[in-house]
């Protein structure tokens, strides 16, 4: 005759040890108390130990001097970094060409009404009288080259972005993976990352793309992924109950649902691109930013003020357009030919007026029609150092005997010459 025996009941743990996060606090305290005490008998000094100390400055040095000594000669650099660097060049030639080709009377006219189809007659106002003010400052060609180098890190940006976002909202362990390297890319101060790319690039257009591209493409990423995890489960239901693939769920479905979302993640990536654009000139970005970096360097405050307003005007006007596209992805359904129709008006028109200014030989900003705001602006600069910083009560008073400042100092007390302000010292 077969026993049952009853096996002896477990003790139950206090209940807020039952909780995991609460157990693993106490056993990291547990492994604190062990730990410490063996740290501090063995390394009795209250500063850090140099035994847990690892110099990265050989290997390092190491890899500097294989890149410099093989950067001609190794087939990655010839096969593969330098593909990546032709295609940044060529594409930002070509769209700079562009750019030119349509004059600044077809660039205002384009970005005019494609501001008009996504917002409305206020801000296509707006962006025309935003491009005008770029002209008048005297900024048209380094505004084109700063926009030439834009599209292109902004476009790489959101390709690379949007990739990076697909494969983290499609998987959470991939997402997990990439979000210590989005933290990275985002967190990582962008001085610090201009060297590794200038000793692989060179100094120059590619170098200052792909920086931008790095410091730009996180935004996306995240809200790419963002988008993709939030979708409605019920529509996602319904599409996987008509017998839909993971394919066509993705393409019909959840991209669909996360367009709010790419449009936002598209606005942060122009955002954060424009940002890049001073710190990118240290490496040979061109257009506004070195026209930025010089003034400064040069200490001509009237012309980096010159240069920086229409940065400002071109982040304000990318910034509502695209904002202004992503609150309208609940209006655009319906005949796909009425959606598109006004965008093909608005290329005609943008070509005619490109053909008009062609052939009237307008395509150059008129150099009559510009204002130049730097020499009152140094004027107001000059008088307000010399009249309200020795009025400062908060102040030190100026120095009454010679400048004893070393090369390259700058005190507020300083009059600068119209010779420093050009680039020579006086």
């Amino acid at each position: 005759m077969a026993t049952v025996t009853a096996s002896a009941p477990r003790p139950a743990l206090p209940g807020i040890l039952r909780h995991r996060a609460a157990l693993k606090l106490l056993l990291l305290a547990l492994a604190a108390a062990v730990l410490v005490p063996l740290a501090n008998a063995h390394w009795s000094s209250g500063s850090w130990p140099h035994a847990l100390t690892v110099d990265l400055s050989g290997p390092l040095g190491r890899a500097n001097d294989w890149i410099i000594d093989n950067r001609d000669s190794s087939p990655l650099f010839l096969y593969f970094f330098g593909y990546i660097s032709n295609a940044v060049v060529l594409s930002v030639r070509a769209v700079y060409l562009v750019l030119l080709a349509a004059g600044w009377a077809g660039v205002t006219a384009f970005g005019a009404l494609v501001a008009w189809r996504v917002a409305g007659v206020r801000l296509a106002v707006g962006t025309g009288v935003a491009f005008l003010v770029c002209g008048l400052l005297g900024m048209w060609v380094p505004t084109m080259q700063t926009l030439a180098l834009m599209v292109v890190a902004v476009l790489t940006s959101v390709v690379v972005g949007a990739l990076l976002g697909l494969a983290g909202g499609l998987s959470e362990r991939t997402d997990r993976a990439l979000r210590p390297v989005l933290d990275t890319m985002q967190v990582l101060p962008a001085f610090a990352y201009l060297l590794p790319v200038v000793l692989v690039f060179g100094i120059g257009v590619p170098a200052a793309v792909l920086a931008t591209v790095v410091y730009a493409a996180p935004p996306m990423a995240r809200l790419t992924a963002l988008g993709l995890r939030d979708a409605d489960p019920e529509v996602l239901e319904a599409v996987e109950s008509l017998g839909a693939t993971g394919r066509q769920r993705l393409l019909t479905a959840r991209l669909p649902l996360a367009r709010k979302h790419l449009l936002l993640g598209l606005n942060q990536t122009i955002m954060m691109a424009l940002s890049m654009a001073v710190i990118a000139s240290v490496i040979g970005a061109g257009g506004l930013g070195d026209r930025v970096y010089q003034a400064l360097a040069s200490v001509d405050v009237g012309a980096a003020l010159a240069a920086g307003i229409p940065i400002v005007l071109l982040a304000v006007v990318l910034d509502r357009v695209t904002a202004a596209a992503g609150e309208q992805t609940d209006a655009s359904a319906g005949d796909p030919g009425s959606n598109l129709r006004p965008w093909l008006y608005a290329l005609g028109a943008t070509v005619a007026v490109a053909v008009v200014a062609r052939l009237s030989d307008a395509l150059d900003w008129p150099s009559g029609w510009t204002l130049g705001i730097a020499e009152p602006v140094n004027q107001v600069v000059d008088w307000m150092t010399a009249h309200l910083y020795p009025a400062s009560p908060t102040s030190v008073a100026p120095p009454t005997g010679p400048a004893t400042s070393p090369p390259g100092s700058w005190t507020p007390y300083a009059t600068v010459c119209n010779g420093c302000r050009g680039g020579r010292c006086c």
